[in-house]
């Protein structure tokens, strides 16, 4: 087979053009720090890095949404702590009310402090959390609370088709599949069962009181009223330790996220991120073999006496 100049031309010029790829490819590696900059690099790493970045990306939302329901639930539950505090303050002016020996004057003392814990009542329990009202369950961009015309704390938040709001409250995703239901719904927190008359609602309830406290009831103080505050204040207390069951369910998420985000960016960067070392090597190496190459041509490729001729 006869060897020409053209042929040892050629043969130089594509082993020296991949010389000089493969060193541009290590320099963009260095100056970027990232393995592939393309898909064409590496199609399968590059498939992989893209996945695990959604991964880690998506479950930076989680802990946005964990930290949402946080800051949410210690609120609700600050809030709670009020209200089990303003039905205890209830409690004892009806034990004190129902003392037969009171005058008026002592008497009209407590109702009107009953009337100002109705008023108090109702201010906690419209708190909100970053502009959304926390116990108005889906509908949380108005208060979910109003006095009514016979002075009555009354539920005004999301009653779903006209009927008894139930037991609805507020959704978060805090993992993939994962979703955790806040208490948010007010209507469970001044609502309960079996009380006497119109007093299964708080607000009726503290009405009552206040009349009884107004006319001298002792017996219905003592009574039916002192029995109904106890079933409101055990209704407080269980919405509240419901609460405190989420929370702690969100401070072992917020936990095994943080571990989750700590073992994926490590994946991540492990499969994504060049190793500085070893890409120096590599890169000073194909430089060498590169100048290599050039000072190989420049012997190989010398004038001949065709190139004179031409």
């Amino acid at each position: 087979m006869r060897i020409t100049n053209n042929t040892l031309t050629g043969n130089y010029l594509r082993n020296l053009n991949r010389n000089l790829k493969q060193m541009q490819k290590y320099q963009n590696q260095l100056s970027s720090g990232k393995e592939v900059s393309r898909p064409s690099d590496n199609p399968m790493l590059v498939a992989r890095v893209m996945q695990l970045d959604g991964n880690v990306r998506m479950n930076e939302q989680y802990e946005k949404n964990i930290n949402d329901a946080l800051g949410w639930t210690d609120t609700a539950d600050g809030a709670m702590n009020e209200v089990t505090s303003t039905l205890q303050r209830a409690r004892e002016l009806i034990i004190y009310g129902a003392n037969g020996t009171l005058s008026d004057t002592d008497r009209a003392a407590l109702k009107d402090e009953m009337d100002t814990l109705q008023g108090q009542l109702q201010q906690v329990l419209n708190s909100n959390y970053d502009g959304r009202y926390i116990f108005g369950s889906l509908k949380t961009t108005e208060p979910p609370f109003t006095i009514n015309d016979l002075g009555a704390l009354e539920y005004k938040g999301y009653n779903p088709a006209g009927g008894e709001p139930g037991h609805i409250g507020l959704d978060r995703e805090i993992a993939k599949g994962v979703t955790i239901t806040i208490p948010a719904n007010g209507y469970n927190i001044v609502h309960v069962e079996g009380a006497s008359g119109d007093n299964n609602d708080i607000g009726n309830l503290f009405v009552n009181i206040s009349k009884a406290l107004e006319d001298g009831k002792t017996e219905a103080l003592s009574g039916d009223l002192l029995g109904d505050i106890d079933k409101h204040l055990d209704n407080s207390i269980r919405f509240r330790s419901k609460m405190g069951a989420v929370y702690n369910r969100l401070e072992s998420a917020k936990e095994r996220n943080a571990a989750e985000n700590l073992s994926m960016t490590e994946l991540l960067s492990k499969s994504e991120d060049t190793d500085l070392a070893e890409k120096m090597m590599e890169f000073s190496t194909m430089r060498t073999v590169y100048q290599a190459s050039l000072q190989t041509g420049a012997q190989i490729l010398q004038p001949s006496l065709l190139d004179y001729i031409r």
